[in-house]
């Protein structure tokens, strides 16, 4: 009799046990499903994305107008979070590469702006704002320090 009821206990522990590690199994799963659901979600927006450089225009030693066109189908916004990198060369020919903070009012040393979004057609935005859309050109006004070497065309 004895053993019969420490048969029934032991029983119900490994019931219990195994009920508890199969809850915990379900629901790293569960977890790692959603996980991968949301990588899934970014890599699609990723992919979606896409920008092309349409103009690069000099108009003193130390700034530099950039024309951004957004060519992919996802709207481009949190210009505080975006790298902008200068490689250039001075007129000394000594080569600098910058990592450009952003800046919300006009741009000093070392820092970018975004000077203005347009259509296509060369109008400023009207339709959302303070966000690049598909098909939508954004420039990036940039301070440089030390100024470029105004004889050398080639930036990138």
């Amino acid at each position: 009799m004895e053993t019969a009821f420490v048969s029934m206990i032991c029983v119900a522990l490994m019931v219990i046990g195994g009920m508890t590690m199969a809850r915990g199994f379900l629901s790293s799963v569960d977890d790692t499903s959603v996980n991968m659901q949301e990588v899934s979600q970014r890599n699609e927006e990723i992919m979606r994305t896409n920008i092309s450089a349409k103009a690069i225009v000099q108009p003193s030693a130390d700034t530099l107008e950039v024309h951004i066109g957004n060519i992919g189908q996802t709207k481009l916004t949190d210009f505080p979070k975006w790298d902008v990198i200068v490689h250039h060369m001075d007129d000394n020919d000594t080569h600098y590469v910058t990592w450009l903070p952003y800046q919300t009012a006009a741009p000093g040393s070392n820092e970018w702006t975004v000077e203005g979004i347009y259509t296509a057609s060369g109008q400023p935005e009207v339709f959302d704002p303070g966000i690049l859309n598909p098909d939508e050109v954004m420039v990036i006004e940039a301070k440089i320090d030390p100024a470029l070497n105004l004889n050398r065309k080639t930036w990138w």
